[in-house]
């Protein structure tokens, strides 16, 4: 009796619970010091200080004993550093202090249950048991982590030197930590020194784990056979629970097993292997394992590791011989892995689909969940140790390298989420189903074999009856913690020798007692047991091989759509995390951040790709159809029929061509053309952003959907400005707007039709965009198509025309080129009708209200030099307003404005008439293009919207001349031009607020005076001449008009002067005597040559078409003052005299 209660005394279930936790810690806190040691940027600065390296190497090379007190000069640069140096290196030394610690009392424990000589079998006791080999297993991954630690000795030792010279005396647990450095510098010999003596348990452990293992550790084949994970395969037991003997090994971990059997086996070969079983068992895990895991990436290379061991063990032959036979026979592994993915794949989407088609079998049958999860997850952690591993290992060449790559590992990642996710969601349902199963089934079986237990004490038989007592009383608030650890302790009480009550003798309560506990893992411990079956946090310290797997999915159409499991996985970094690390905390939370981020915006960044390839294709085939593409095809057939060289040429420039329908063609559907190709990889990626709405990863939450649409608008942009400068950075002219047009119709037929695929506001995202790119700039401050237009319609276009090279077309209502410079585009194909409408549709009104604003600054620009040109004769032009009747002064005002300025600063200065002119002429062109952007955007609001459009007429044209003006900005929107132009009026205010009005308005009557006086200057230069074909002149004199009436009309508005209609009947009347004055003149003779008129016509035409485009005056007010036969003379003159230029 006094045994037993020693027996419960030992706590030896705690302790395994307690220690395997501690363990994990220490291997967690011994893995970050590796990894820390490695990194420069975060091991201490002073183990690679030059200053350090005398004494770091004197201390290694003495290690234990470093006496740095007969090294003075050695150990000066520590000395005068030995607060700073215990400090930083404080956490690794008490790690390893803690590591001594925690090794001693593994020993401790697993010496008391040798002594207490504990009978140990998985499926009796399989807590103990697997506590027990997971203690063990734990110890020989610590030890072997400690000897990978390269700067162990020089961090000890070094921090003991620094403890020394401050405390005068070393610290108390150096020399025990010393000898364990150096014990363990072979860890497997040391080891089995350690460990040997107790291998009668290890020996039952494994023994006991042998018959699940051979039976589960099987090929896909054998799976397929015995239909392991498949519900259908017996009908007629679908609703019954799943239950086998042994609940809890159906899903233990193979790799754990292997683990076990390696660790253990290798460690105990002088007696373990001896038994055929074991050996059986071991040969097998080497076979099927090249490297097994140790701690997360950290791997035991297992041919190389156990046949350097052999080698310096006694019975190497024998052991080397047993070794060989099983490396001898791992070459077929590779295969049977690839194999049993394969399988896996089938089989748990078979299971997803039944699931979640009914949730309900996830009671009955949550069993096969656990056991799919566990063998997916066990083939996954293979592969990846496998696949960083094999290459060091294998020879070049060596063809089992290739075999280990598998394109399809995403859709097993894929499916085994998905379980996991119906798990989640369906978990109220598998709890209710444990519930009522524990309280209903488990409770009365339990208590009837326990009342049939013979032999159990009296704490043993109160531990037994509670738990049968707490079960049949079960709800949802029952800790049932508490519980498995009862079942937990009992094992451990049970299991010693000389105990009256044996489990092998009562194996039937034993099992329903685990069975019990498996349901109760079912009711509280879902979260746990998905850790324990399906966790994939390791692939978080395989960030490059994780990189390559999906970003080699998304390159294979076939799995794209199970790209984003890899951002899923990103949510399972966390369970790597111990409490007895917290440094790694944010790290490892930071990896996974990115990781999930940088899945979601590559696999958007794709769908960007795959369409734009699929936008240009549909660019391609919409641009066939433009006039420019069929002129070439006619052409080029043409050509063909002629022969010879120019035949070949022909079909070479149409080759690009496709015929409607030619996909109609194929007879197999299986010869995929490049546009299918596309838009199957473009469903494929869209499927995988469209699957979760969400992903949660470390307390952040990530939406695909999102990512998509951010990833859209800048693809959809950049392609924008792509299309703009026909993919050419430094092109100097962009795309005609009616291409610009066609190519934004078909991205945008392409994009729309992606809510087909995924659903995403599309539309909303293409209006947003499409509304950024008729402002100035868009939501990232980047230039638009509004400002790329803008700007090369200015700096361009317009720039070109007020050099002369472009002629202003009011019957083309477009520019032409003129001249002998070749031009490097064609003006007519950015500026005619057809391609201003299509400018309004891209840019829209918002887009045209930016180019005219920055159209009429240039205009206000000019006006400003026009006035400081009028400044400089003031006097003058004030004579000539007072005495415009009057033809001697006004010829002096003529003269002194046409004299060649004193301050000449060029050969080409022209003299004040004629840059006043030349000014005014550029106004015209300006207020011309102008008017043709208003003309294009009437006609496209008209069609558009028609209604809004004959409303807005209605109502504009009964408003009187007041509400007109004030009505500007609105009609200019709409592309009806008002009396008056308000932009000017405010460029010209924003541009003079610092002048005094009154001495402004004088300086604007005087300006229209000063172009009143220069007009007959007009009909001096050839290139006046009037062409009533195209409706121009040569030098675009003929813009005169528009831009005295746009001029006249804001100036004078500026005022507020209601005197419009009176200042131009001045202007009238000058500009009429003056032109009646130089004919009278020329008539006479008294002009010299330079000064003779030699395009009269047009100065008529001129004065007819600034009044009849004028608001304030009628033709009236002309024949007044200016005789009409002239004007009707100069229209038949020009169209006569037309033919002979």
């Amino acid at each position: 009796m006094s045994y037993k209660i020693e027996a419960s005394q030992l706590k030896i279930a705690e302790k395994l619970v307690v220690l395997n936790n501690r363990a994990v810690g220490m291997m967690t806190r011994m893995y970050n010091i590796k990894k820390s040691s490695g990194d420069s940027k975060v091991k201490p600065y002073f183990l690679s200080d030059k200053k350090m390296e005398g004494a770091i190497k004197h201390i290694v090379r003495k290690f234990p004993v470093v006496d740095c007190r007969s090294n003075t000069s050695t150990f000066e640069h520590v000395q005068a550093m030995s607060a700073e140096v215990t400090k930083s290196l404080s956490l690794y030394y008490y790690t390893f202090a803690d590591l001594l610690d925690l090794k001693d009392h593994i020993m401790q424990v697993l010496t008391t249950m040798e002594t207490c000589q504990c009978q140990l079998d998985v499926t009796l006791n399989y807590d103990l048991t697997t506590g027990y080999l997971n203690l063990v297993v734990n110890l020989v991954t610590m030890m072997i982590l400690l000897s990978r630690i390269e700067d162990r000795k020089a961090v000890l030792g070094l921090f003991n030197a620094g403890y020394d010279l401050q405390h005068g005396q070393s610290e108390a647990s150096f020399p025990r930590l010393g000898q364990m450095i150096l014990d363990y510098e072979n860890p497997l010999k040391k080891l089995s020194e350690d460990l040997g003596p107790l291998n009668r348990l290890i020996f039952s452990a494994l023994s006991s784990v042998g018959p699940s293992y051979l039976r589960r550790n099987k090929t896909a084949e054998y799976w397929r056979t015995s239909n392991i994970f498949s519900l259908t395969a017996a009908p007629g037991q679908i609703l019954y629970a799943a239950q086998t003997e042994t609940m809890a090994c159906e899903y233990l971990s193979i790799d754990i097993i292997d683990r076990w059997i390696i660790f253990c086996a290798t460690i105990c070969h002088s007696t373990l292997l001896n038994d055929a079983n074991i050996l059986s068992m071991w040969q097998a895990a080497v076979q099927t394992n090249f490297c097994i895991r140790l701690f997360r990436d950290e791997t035991f290379l297992t041919h190389q590791e156990i046949q350097t061991y052999f080698e310096s063990t006694k019975d190497k032959s024998k052991r080397l011989q047993d070794l060989k036979e099983a490396i001898h026979m791992s070459s077929s592994s590779i295969a049977v892995h690839a194999d049993r993915r394969r399988f896996l794949r089938s089989s748990l989407r078979e299971l997803s689909l039944l699931l979640r088609d009914q949730p309900g079998l996830l009671g009955p049958k949550i069993l096969y969940v656990w056991m799919a999860l566990g063998a997916g997850r066990d083939e996954v952690i293979w592969l990846l140790r496998h696949q960083v591993e094999m290459p060091l290992i294998a020879k070049k060449g060596n063809k089992t390298i290739d075999e280990l790559i598998d394109r399809q590992i995403p859709e097993l990642l894929f499916y085994m989420l998905e379980l996991r996710d119906l798990v989640v969601k369906y978990s109220a349902i598998i709890q209710r189903y444990y519930l009522q199963y524990v309280s209903s089934y488990d409770s009365i079986v339990v208590t009837e074999e326990i009342n049939h237990a013979s032999g159990l004490s009296t704490d043993e038989a109160i531990l037994l009856t509670d738990f049968a007592n707490s079960i049949s009383n079960i709800n949802s608030d029952t800790d049932l913690r508490a519980l498995r650890l009862d079942w937990f302790r009992f094992q451990a009480w049970v299991s010693v020798s000389r105990n009256n009550f044996q489990l092998s003798k009562h194996r039937k309560l034993a099992n329903f007692m685990n069975t019990s506990v498996f349901h109760l893992k079912m009711i509280d411990l879902q979260d746990e047991m998905l850790r324990e079956t399906s966790d994939l946090s390791i692939y978080c310290f395989y960030p490059k091989l994780a990189e390559r797997h999906w970003i080699n999915c998304l390159r294979l159409p076939a799995q794209a759509r199970y790209v984003l499991s890899f951002a899923r996985l990103a949510g399972h970094f966390t369970s790597a995390l111990h409490d007895m690390c917290p440094e790694e905390k944010a790290f490892i939370i930071e990896k996974a951040l990115a990781q999930c981020n940088s899945v979601i915006e590559e696999t958007c960044r794709q769908v960007s790709f795959v369409l734009e390839k699929v936008a240009e294709h549909e660019f391609g085939l919409a641009y066939q159809m433009t006039p420019s593409a069929v002129s070439v095809r006619v052409i080029a057939q043409v050509l063909q029929q002629k022969g010879g060289k120019a035949a070949a040429a022909a079909a070479a420039a149409a080759k690009d061509y496709f015929v409607a329908g030619e996909e109609s063609h194929r007879v197999d559907r299986h010869a995929l053309t490049m546009p299918d190709k596309l838009q199957t990889t473009l469903l494929e990626l869209c499927a995988a952003l469209g699957v979760h709405r969400q992903i949660h990863v470390a307390d952040h939450t990530f939406a695909p959907r999102t990512y998509l649409s951010q990833s859209l608008e800048s693809t959809f942009v950049d392609l924008l400005h792509r299309m703009l400068w026909e993919g050419q950075e430094n092109a100097s002219n962009p795309r005609r707007p009616s291409e610009m047009l066609l190519a934004l119709q078909a991205y945008m037929t392409v994009f729309q039709n992606l809510d087909t695929a995924i659903s995403v506001d599309i539309s909303n995202t293409m209006q947003a965009i499409l509304l950024q790119q008729t402002q100035s700039v868009d939501s990232r401050n980047k230039d638009t198509i509004t400002a790329f237009y803008t700007k090369w319609y200015l700096e361009v276009l317009l720039r070109r025309a007020s050099a002369g090279h472009m002629i202003w077309s009011e019957h083309q209502r477009s520019m032409l080129a003129y001249g002998q410079e070749i031009l490097p585009f064609m003006p007519d194909q950015y500026s005619d009708p057809q391609e201003l409408r299509a400018l309004v549709q891209i840019i829209g009104p918002y887009g045209i209200k930016f180019m005219s604003e920055r159209l009429i600054w240039h205009v206000a620009s000019q006006i400003m030099e026009m006035s400081k040109i009028v400044g400089s004769y003031k006097e003058a032009l004030q004579v000539a307003r007072s005495n415009f009747d009057n033809a001697e002064k006004m010829k002096e005002v003529l003269n002194m404005l046409s004299a060649e300025p004193k301050d000449k600063k060029g050969a080409n200065t022209p003299c004040a008439a004629d840059a006043i002119l030349q000014r005014t002429i550029i106004i015209g062109q300006i207020c011309a293009f102008r008017d043709a952007l208003h003309d294009a955007l009437r006609d496209v609001v008209d069609s558009k919207l028609p209604f809004l459009q004959s409303s807005f007429n209605m109502f504009y044209q009964n408003l009187d001349y007041v509400a007109k003006v004030k009505m500007g900005e609105m009609s200019a929107a709409l592309g009806v031009k008002g009396p008056v132009d308000m932009s000017l009026v405010n460029a010209v205010r924003a541009q003079n607020q610092n002048s005094h009005p009154q001495e402004h308005y004088i300086n604007s009557c005087l300006l229209m005076v000063a172009i009143a006086v220069s007009i007959p200057r007009i009909g001096m230069v050839d290139q006046s001449i009037y062409r009533p074909s195209i409706q121009a002149a040569s030098n675009n004199s003929h813009c005169v008009p528009i831009a005295i009436n746009t001029i006249g009309s804001a100036l004078f508005h500026l005022h507020d002067q209601n005197d419009i209609p009176m200042r131009m009947k001045e202007f009238l009347a000058l500009a009429s005597s003056g032109i009646l004055r130089t004919i009278h003149e020329r008539d006479n003779g008294r002009t010299s040559p330079d000064d003779a008129l030699r395009s009269h016509n047009t100065l008529y035409i001129i004065l007819e078409q600034m009044v009849r485009k004028n608001h304030w005056i009628s033709m009236n007010v002309l024949e007044a003052c200016f005789p009409y036969n002239l004007v009707r003379t100069a229209y038949q003159q020009c169209y006569e005299a037309e033919p002979q230029l």
